[in-house]
């Protein structure tokens, strides 16, 4: 807040205030004499001023009016005053969004310090408009310009903290091009900036976080393997302290797995395990901490989706082999009418609501270690990975990948170049 004394200083000059007091309080008290004539008396129209007896206290208008006159040079003299509205700026608050903010710590939140400090800029002297700025993930701009704190309040009900991310940088951008270098910007969150000195005299940064110690899930998945599934959790250490912490994964009142982990400062664990397909949902949970928000996740069973494979190859080792891996991936339905994926040597053309697969047995056969080229657009590219792998193709391969019912959307490489074997 911009001082309301220029010269603050100037009120040690109070001080002559009860220094007059004194000169009119501490008077010589006189005794009333009877006596036969005053012409003896020289100085008798001459009477002391001071004394060091308290007099019953008998104050002249001289003695206010002299009061008055030194309190106004004081006052005068530190220089007060007092900015009106229309001459102070603007501000434009950038309010970070990220969970962190809800850590508890001395009771409170940091997200409720930042609040109470920004009320407490309304008690004073309130800046003629404020906008807010919501620095989630992507900056957002909250509401129309508030005028005052009640309305400010208003839009602070918006601020709930639950954004995994606070692109800070991109937001202070934002307030800048809304300010035109005629506004005050203001930054609140928990932690300090990244910079050490900020360069814009018009910007502060205030930082409301305290230092407390947290375990977190920072990843966690589960994903179908066959008859069983796959539970992955990754517990981070955020603290700069050791901690230990217990992982407990239930099925409704079942525990599912337990792990004791004992982690080092700003180090993470993944836990593994595998699970009955039929198992429901699954709920875990880290003791309690500074933020509770990030110790407790659900996973959801995985999706299965079973495609009908229609196996059209001459070759009984090939289809064998086929077979086979499809019944490691735990996906192909037990039936294979209407097919979803036929998987063939011959050219001819399938349904228009299959999918083809190919596979093209060169006559003179050579040996490829790669590179090779996946189009991870196509959905039968996806999560394929050839690394290490000896492909058994024609010394000049020309290999198309496309949906049988858009043949037009092809692709082909160039011939030469090693590439899968296949035409999809």
């Amino acid at each position: 807040m911009i001082p309301f004394l220029t010269y603050p200083f100037a009120l040690m000059a109070m001080a002559a205030l009860p220094a007059l007091a004194a000169i009119y309080v501490l008077r010589h008290r006189f005794r009333r004499r009877q006596v036969s004539s005053l012409m003896l008396w020289q100085f008798r129209v001459q009477s002391k001023e001071g004394g060091a007896k308290v007099n019953r206290l008998q104050l002249p208008l001289l003695f206010f009016l002299e009061l008055l006159t030194l309190l106004l040079l004081v006052i005068a003299a530190t220089g007060p005053h007092w900015k009106l509205a229309q001459s102070t700026r603007p501000l434009i608050v950038v309010l970070d969004d990220s969970f962190s903010l809800r850590a508890i710590s001395g009771n409170t939140s940091a997200q409720n310090r930042a609040r109470d400090a920004l009320q407490k800029i309304y008690r004073f002297q309130p800046p003629p408009s404020t906008r807010l700025i919501l620095a989630g993930r992507e900056p957002r701009l909250l509401g129309a310009p508030a005028r005052n704190w009640s309305e400010v309040n208003k839009l602070l009900d918006q601020w709930t903290c639950w954004s995994p991310d606070a692109s800070l940088n991109a937001a202070i951008t934002r307030a800048s091009e809304l300010g035109k270098q005629q506004a005050n910007i203001l930054v609140l969150t928990d932690h300090a900036p990244t910079e050490q000195k900020i360069a814009n005299a018009r910007l502060q940064w205030r930082s409301f976080g305290i230092p407390a110690a947290n375990v977190a899930i920072v990843n966690a998945s589960r994903s179908a393997n066959g008859e069983q599934d796959r539970c992955l959790f990754e517990i981070a250490n955020l603290s700069t302290i050791a901690q230990t912490a217990t992982l407990l994964v239930q099925s409704g009142s079942n525990t599912a797995q337990r792990t004791e982990l004992s982690l080092a400062p700003q180090e993470r664990q993944r836990v593994v395990f595998n699970i009955p397909a039929a198992t429901p949902v699954l709920s875990a949970e880290l003791p309690p901490d500074a933020l509770g928000e990030d110790n407790r996740v659900q996973l959801l069973p995985p999706i299965r989706r079973r495609v009908r494979v229609q196996v059209a190859l001459t070759n009984s080792a090939l289809t064998d082999l086929v077979d086979r891996t499809l019944a490691a991936t735990g996906l192909r339905a037990a039936i294979s009418e209407n097919p979803q994926l036929i998987i063939h040597h011959s050219d001819f053309s399938p349904t228009n609501t299959a999918w083809s697969l190919r596979w093209v047995i060169p006559e003179k056969a050579s040996a490829f270690t790669g590179p090779f080229i996946i189009d991870d657009s196509h959905p039968l590219g996806q999560g394929i990975g050839l690394a290490g792998t000896v492909w058994a193709a024609g010394a000049l391969t020309n290999s198309k990948m496309c949906p049988s019912s858009s043949p037009e959307t092809c692709r082909s490489f160039p011939p030469g170049r090693t590439s899968p074997a296949a035409s999809f």
